[in-house]
């Protein structure tokens, strides 16, 4: 794709250019274009407004608000959802115009996500895209299903980071699922999948390290940022220690957000005190099952948190919960309990920091 073109379709002239493919997922290989209080039940599955888009400011300086009634009724608004699935990730991000991306779909071992995502379709919402960040079975399972949802065309919209696992078959159900809409994440891309929000991957490879084990597996992630206005989100998928010192050598000073995901479900190994400080969120969200066979969050995890003063959600204390925002003002709603559950399993033997 020709620089103009990839430009055009980054300020928003995919209306004008394109107008009955709008809503299609277009992938821009040339990044430079681009740039760099609880409720009861599931939150709503689309923004409630598709109007005037956010004025463009410093990302991650969105301010807290306590609900989203306190949201701009005329401006577009965003929403992730980060779906209750037990002992894994599986998200929906939800933009203005009632298209979504499927981003990770849980081990769905209940089926929470598969019902989420029939429901929102059900109600109104248009599924386009799947990003996968990367290729473990409590991120990818739910997301055979997802792909049913999708146009069925051979347009890129499935995605991942491309390391290949041919001797597991919930992996290949997956890729067999996609077909010829598969491709694979590059660093440093971006993904034009709403004018008004900016999506790029910081960190991805096809290539397991330090060794190709399961921590080398969950180095792998897409590590994406999204931007909408003054509003920033973090998604770190699986990534540990090694791929998070990566990230914040090369992006240390350009990583605030108001919104972080949490690393490896708040795995000791994940949530480095040095990334944390740069982020700076108001709030980590993490994916995690009680009770779970791997000590999930992990106490020295809760205490970094507290330590740096940030509020925190989790699925096994809070259900699913819903990130909202107008580009200048953001909410959170969860289905049960309170914010900043301070209960650890347990602290792990062999924490590693920077």
């Amino acid at each position: 794709m020709n620089q103009s073109l990839a430009a055009a379709f980054c300020a928003g002239a995919t209306r004008r250019i394109f107008p009955s493919l709008y809503a299609l997922f277009f992938l821009l290989l040339t990044g430079p274009a681009c740039g760099g209080a609880g409720s009861a039940d599931l939150p709503d599955a689309m923004p409630r407004n598709a109007g005037i888009p956010p004025v463009e400011g410093p990302p991650g300086t969105a301010q807290l608000v306590g609900s989203a009634a306190e949201l701009s009724p005329t401006a577009e608004h965003l929403q992730l959802t980060l779906v209750d699935v037990g002992q894994g990730d599986g998200m929906v991000l939800t933009f203005p115009d009632g298209t979504a991306a499927a981003i990770d779909g849980g081990p769905d071992r209940f089926a929470a996500y598969r019902d989420f995502i029939s429901a929102a379709v059900k109600g109104g919402m248009r599924l386009e895209t799947v990003l996968l960040s990367h290729g473990h079975s409590d991120h990818y399972t739910g997301l055979t299903t997802a792909i049913d949802w999708l146009p069925k065309d051979c347009g890129a919209r499935v995605f991942d980071p491309g390391y290949d696992r041919p001797d597991v078959p919930g992996y290949q159900s997956f890729k067999g699922a996609a077909g010829c809409r598969y491709r694979a994440f590059g660093k440093g891309m971006s993904l034009a999948l709403y004018p008004s929000v900016r999506i790029e991957v910081l960190s991805v490879t096809d290539m397991p390290f330090p060794m190709a084990d399961s921590t080398g597996i969950n180095n792998t992630s897409a590590i994406t940022y999204v931007r909408f206005g003054r509003f920033a989100l973090l998604l770190m998928g699986d990534a540990e220690t090694e791929a998070e010192r990566s990230l914040w050598n090369a992006r240390k000073d350009s990583l605030r957000a108001n919104v972080l995901k949490l690393g490896h479900h708040g795995s000791c190994n994940a949530s480095a005190t040095s990334l944390l400080g740069s982020v700076a969120a108001d709030y980590a969200l993490i994916g995690v099952a009680r009770p779970n066979d791997f000590g999930h969050p992990h106490c020295q995890t809760i205490n970094k948190l507290q330590a740096r003063g940030m509020h925190w959600l989790r699925t096994d204390s809070n259900g699913t919960i819903t990130v909202e925002t107008d580009g200048e003002k953001y909410a959170v709603r969860f289905a049960m309990g309170s914010p900043d559950d301070t209960r650890c399993p347990r602290p792990c033997s062999s924490a590693v920091d920077f």
